[in-house]
């Protein structure tokens, strides 16, 4: 992996990284949950339920969403990677799907996810926890052009031009930035803190994994609470593959008791 242009860059694309075969797999996956939930087997959030088009849907991993397919992913392709960006073992923090679709326009306004654009202390804040997390989006239906991003802005203070963008709602233009294109089988690893928004105004299709681990000894944080009833379900890691139920064993290993800390805290 080039990881320097990770670390440089704060994203990294790999190209066709994936089989069709696996892409085929979580294809099929996430049609059977759409049924399911269509079937009233389990609840998502919907663009058009008659149409099969699902909104954002999260807890991939938990016990009403899960698809061995799911799992094998983790499992086979994609722990290699992560331990490589994170330095070492990795533990689950999110595993969804961002959707659009039926002509439904989206837009953000560009943001940092975890930072405070201004903040006197933004840029020793943004490189105290860079490496710490990594998050991705995986396509599952082609041409998916929805993720912007201003690379290399994940580990300094933001300029003036920045914020300014950020508070100018969806219009905005912000200076240097590109467009993620990514096709089926490809993968972008990105830093949360980079200057990125989603950006679908036509409402085109989109079925994209979208995942965050931090590493395995970060405490799990009030953003990633609130899964441990579901994921410790009788019955439910044993049935994933072990490299997999590892990543959510180490989450629950770091899930602490009382208020969780906020990532400034630490």
């Amino acid at each position: 992996m080039q990881l320097q242009t990770y670390h440089d860059q704060g994203y990294l694309i790999l190209r066709q990284i994936f089989s069709p075969e696996r892409v085929l797999a979580l294809r099929e996956a996430v049609r059977n949950l759409v049924q399911g939930a269509r079937n009233g087997e389990v609840e998502l959030n919907w663009i058009d339920r008659e149409q099969g088009l699902p909104e954002r849907t999260g807890h991939l991993l938990h016990p009403d969403k899960y698809d061995p397919a799911f799992g094998d992913w983790l499992a086979e392709d994609l722990v290699p990677q992560l331990e490589a960006l994170l330095g070492g073992p990795g533990r689950h923090s999110l595993f969804g799907m961002l959707a659009g679709g039926g002509g439904k326009a989206y837009r953000q306004n560009w943001h940092r996810d975890l930072g405070k654009p201004g903040a006197g202390d933004e840029a020793e804040y943004l490189q105290r926890h860079h490496g710490h997390l990594v998050q991705f989006n995986a396509p599952l239906v082609e041409a998916d052009h929805f993720l912007q991003i201003v690379p290399a802005s994940h580990s300094r203070a933001s300029t003036d031009t920045e914020i300014e963008a950020s508070q100018a709602g969806e219009e905005a233009a912000m200076p240097a930035a590109m467009v993620v294109e990514l096709e089926p089988g490809d993968i972008v690893y990105y830093n949360a803190n980079l200057w990125h928004r989603g950006w679908n105004p036509s409402g085109g299709k989109r079925w994209t994994m979208h995942c965050a681990f931090w590493q395995a000894t970060r405490p799990v944080m009030k953003h990633e609470h609130g899964q441990r009833d579901a994921l410790t379900t009788p019955g439910h890691l044993e049935q994933m593959p072990d490299v997999a139920a590892q990543y959510i064993r180490r989450y629950l290993a770091q899930y602490g008791e009382g208020e969780p800390p906020d990532l400034r805290d630490l």
